[in-house]
């Protein structure tokens, strides 16, 4: 089936007056719930400080923090893992740890690398090497079972994880909203159009490229980084000589988990929404028709990245109790 006909068969094809105000409603979708999280942080359940380290062959140990969050009855842990720009106290990797618990389950609100601006490193789309290492601590090692939740790019990682799959304990993975191409989701994102996302992603990861700069754990000068206006400029001076692609190119290549979806052998399920304006459903699509019978994807008519009129953590965790 040819894209274009996915796309229609999708309803991903409307007339121009209702895809405009579709894209709309999806922009406030975004928009609306990051502000008012800011604005009021909602409530998570207690947790306690989260420690590990992850090995790398150039800088040795590289730190992790988190906010783990035990439930003394359940032998189910989930561990969340937030988007770009984010680290574990997001607003909705709190709203992640709350459904987890209201599920009867532990949860771990993990930082990648770096996202907690210690200047420890800087982490890449594909860095499930902080994931395996969190689920080695010895605070994770009382729980039978684990599900992974990951949300934008997170939810990317989340995926490769679950192709990986090397602790036996993995028993499935949920994505909000990630993208599955990072090349045709970059171009995307490049788009002038989202000038605005940009920007504000950039600021978040700015500071911690700033942040490892100054502990001299980076390849290129922070003047030359915060002066990239494109994600795949940004990309080519941070990414690629850090963790030694050959360019943007081969970063995508190798990271992108939509061409590896045929290898998944547990269950994995992607929640999108049809009109994100970060990461548009045109960039999934053509990463779908080779996917293992294991995949599955939820497309919420309603609601724009990571946000929507209902909870989408709250979706994520209905179905991984069923798993």
């Amino acid at each position: 089936m040819s894209v274009s006909a996915t796309l229609r068969f999708n309803g991903l094809i409307r007339p121009a007056r209702r895809r405009f105000s579709e894209r709309l409603a999806g922009h406030a979708w975004t928009i609306g719930p990051a502000l008012a999280a800011y604005v009021a942080p909602p409530p998570a359940p207690p947790a306690a400080a989260f420690e590990t380290a992850v090995p790398d062959p150039i800088l040795g140990a590289v730190r992790l923090t988190g906010r783990i969050s035990h439930h003394e009855s359940s032998d189910t842990l989930v561990l969340i893992v937030h988007g770009l720009a984010g680290d574990a106290t997001s607003p909705y990797c709190a709203a992640a740890a709350r459904a987890a618990r209201a599920a009867g389950y532990a949860s771990l609100r993990l930082s990648l690398r770096g996202a907690d601006h210690s200047g420890e490193d800087i982490l890449h789309g594909g860095i499930t090497q902080d994931l395996w290492a969190a689920l080695a601590a010895p605070e994770v090692a009382r729980y039978r079972r684990i599900f992974l939740l990951g949300y934008s790019v997170g939810g990317h990682v989340a995926l490769r994880a679950a192709i990986e799959c090397k602790d036996p304990r993995l028993c499935a993975a949920a994505a909000i909203c990630p993208p599955l191409d990072l090349n045709a989701a970059t171009k995307a994102f490049d788009h002038p159009a989202r000038a605005i996302y940009r920007r504000h992603i950039f600021a978040g990861l700015n500071k911690a490229y700033a942040a490892a700069a100054a502990r001299k754990r980076v390849c290129t000068p922070v003047e030359a980084v915060v002066s990239a206006r494109s994600c795949r400029e940004r990309d080519a001076l941070t990414v690629v000589p850090r963790f030694g692609f050959r360019n943007a190119d081969d970063y995508y290549e190798c990271e992108s988990a939509g061409p590896r979806l045929h290898r998944l052998r547990i269950p994995a399920l992607v929640i999108t929404t049809r009109h994100d304006p970060i990461i548009p459903a045109e960039t999934l699509v053509p990463t779908l028709e080779n996917a293992s019978p294991a995949f599955s994807i939820a497309w919420i008519e309603r609601g724009g990245h990571i946000y929507g009129p209902h909870r989408l953590e709250d979706h994520a965790m209905h179905w991984l109790s069923k798993q």
